[in-house]
């Protein structure tokens, strides 16, 4: 063998080497990947590998229940069903409606679109629904046919169910899908788009303890996205919101909405007098919560608002209206103690009007009361007497008794949109008119509920559960408690002033109102059941006069009191007073007077 021949075989040998070695590292590297995937970052890619074959869906937690203060069931959830269907481009939903369409599946494909462009603005984390409230023909179709429509599914839901319609539509409230501003109050529970939020009422007020906890569902998907179906070794169950109970009585709400069904438009309150809670309260007419709660149309929410009885006003406490002659009450209180008349006294003999100074002030009734002392102007509601009373009595005297029972400010009821009084003083007067504008003359209007002045129907009835229970403003609820917590007790302001002889003469003067012949509200007494109350009827320039009547019972050991305010019902002798006997009839024959869990007393 030559040198040549022996050089050739040394590299040969080299390069042999070399390509094994190259091998060699080769399999090095894929056996340090290998272990790498397996070992090292096992876990990772374990994890991608199940999220590749897992969906997970939140599912909202359904609300709490809403009850009566025996436990019945005024709110709760009912199941629906929707056919949603995954996140999707127009197109694609289009084309879906398109074939359900051709299928004879009664689909409005406008809508449906309509409906997904906003959906896609809200970015909602659950799948877009196609069919909302979906029928059983709809949902045997679907399951059916997931061969030809593979990405439709049928998803439960809970929906809010209010079980009376549009009883207590006003205390209740109702849901509606969650907005900017709730998502940019973000809480303990996040909110995500899509959600039901409470938009007013108790819904409103106790949603941090009415809205549930959210669950998640686990389901399997193949390669393409498809669903297989639920894991539930997986999937976390949501949980039911905390139970509101009212302080509301069924029984009575029923009774009392059925009393308020034909009066057009106003609103009634009745109420503990001890502790102020709010045993039946309407507010006419009324409107149904469950259409917002299903996702309420365009048109039918335009139809509401258009309407002149405003029946998405909660008069109980968002309307004020002038006092009118309920408003004797506080000015009878004013004048006893700043004593700036006898009581005992013929003060003046009222033939239907008072001239004072180049004015004719008029009295509610043309023919006149004849002789007039305190007892029988308030008894018999004269304007005259008052007017008579009003020209030796500064402004502020008036103004400050007023504000001494809170006409000034909210009552603080446990419901959103309250607005407190209004209580012209020589303050105001001064600000609006400027000083030395304006005349006594506008003290003669107050002291008979006009003029400037304005209440809610809680204002007027808290005064008389005062006069009832022994000189002690209540605040007025209708939240008892949630979920497992103690009821709420509020704490009671006495009236300056009203007590002794002062109290004792208002609650006569009340009494005669109903039990004197000549009382205003004589006609409707009960001969089994004694009462006490004022009329009133408050001048309205737009039309007929707002009629008022305002009561408590029984006369000498008073559990309950109860006001009621009719638009452009007339006289509150004639309209609003028949109200609160029939109620009173009903409340002292069905065994509910000194309910268990009703406080009572004799309020001395």
């Amino acid at each position: 063998m030559g040198k040549r021949e022996s050089s050739e075989l040394v590299v040969g040998k080299t390069r042999e080497r070399v390509l094994i070695g190259l091998v060699l590292v080769f399999f090095a590297i894929l056996a340090g990947q290998l272990f790498s995937l397996q070992a090292i970052r096992h876990d990772k890619y374990a994890q991608v590998a199940e999220e590749n074959q897992l969906h997970r869906e939140r599912v909202p937690g359904p609300r709490g229940f809403i009850t009566d203060r025996s436990g019945n069931i005024l709110v709760d959830n009912v199941l629906n069903f929707n056919v949603v269907l995954p996140w999707k481009e127009e197109s694609e939903v289009a084309e879906t409606v398109s074939r359900l369409s051709s299928m004879g599946i009664p689909i409005d494909s406008v809508r449906v679109l309509e409906r997904f462009e906003a959906w896609k603005k809200k970015n909602g984390t659950l799948p877009f629904p196609i069919v909302n409230d979906a029928d059983k023909v709809i949902i045997s179709f679907v399951r059916e046919n997931s061969d030809l429509f593979p990405d439709l599914r049928v998803m439960s839901q809970a929906r809010r169910r209010y079980r009376y319609d549009e009883m207590a539509s006003h205390l209740l409230g109702y849901v509606g899908e969650v907005g900017d501003v709730e998502l940019s109050r973000q809480g303990e529970k996040k909110y995500y788009q899509g959600d039901m939020v409470g938009k007013t009422g108790v819904e409103q007020v106790c949603e941090k303890s009415l809205r549930g906890e959210d669950g998640v569902r686990a389901l399997e998907v193949n390669a393409t996205g498809r669903i297989l179906g639920e894991i539930a070794d997986l999937s976390i169950a949501p949980e039911i919101g905390k139970k509101v109970v009212l302080t509301l009585d069924l029984h009575l709400q029923k009774h009392l909405e059925s009393l308020m069904a034909d009066k057009g438009s106003g609103a009634a309150v009745a109420m503990n007098v001890y502790d102020g809670s709010i045993l039946a309260a309407v507010s006419v007419p009324g409107f149904d919560p469950n259409e917002f709660a299903a996702g309420i149309s365009f048109e039918l929410l335009q139809e509401l608002f258009d309407d002149t009885t405003k029946p998405l006003f909660n008069k109980i406490q968002q309307a004020r209206y002038p006092p009118a002659s309920t408003h004797k009450i506080i000015s009878t209180f004013a004048i006893l103690t700043e004593g700036l008349v006898n009581p005992g006294e013929i003060l003046v003999y009222c033939n239907g009007s008072l001239r004072f100074g180049n004015r004719v002030f008029r009295c509610w009734r043309p023919e006149g009361h004849g002789a007039m002392n305190l007892y029988t102007g308030l008894v018999q509601s004269c304007d005259v007497y008052f007017y008579k009373v009003a020209e030796i009595m500064d402004v502020d005297v008036l103004a400050n008794a007023s504000k001494a029972f809170g006409l000034d400010t909210k009552t603080g009821i446990d419901l959103p949109g309250e607005l407190p009084g209004l209580v012209p003083s020589r303050e105001y007067y001064d600000r609006k008119l400027g000083k030395g504008k304006w005349t006594q003359g506008h003290v003669l209007n107050n002291i008979i509920g006009q003029g400037e002045y304005l209440v809610n129907t809680l204002h007027v009835l808290t005064v008389c559960a005062a006069i009832a229970n022994g000189g002690f403003l209540v605040r007025p609820h209708i939240v008892k408690f949630t979920g497992d917590e103690l009821p709420v007790v509020y704490a009671k302001k006495r009236v300056p002033g009203l007590s002794g002889r002062t109290l004792e003469f208002l609650r006569r003067c009340m009494e005669g109102v109903v039990q004197d012949v000549d009382g205003t509200a004589y006609w409707t007494r009960l001969d089994w059941v004694d009462s006490a109350g004022k009329t009133g009827t408050a001048q309205n320039p737009h039309g007929e006069h707002h009629a008022w009547y305002t009561a408590y019972a029984p006369a000498d050991a008073p559990e309950i009191a109860i006001v009621v305010l009719i638009e452009h019902g007339g006289h509150g002798g004639e309209v609003a007073a028949p109200v609160v006997r029939d109620f009173f009839s009903e409340y002292f024959s069905s065994d509910l007077a000194q309910k268990d869990g009703v406080e009572t007393g004799d309020g001395r």
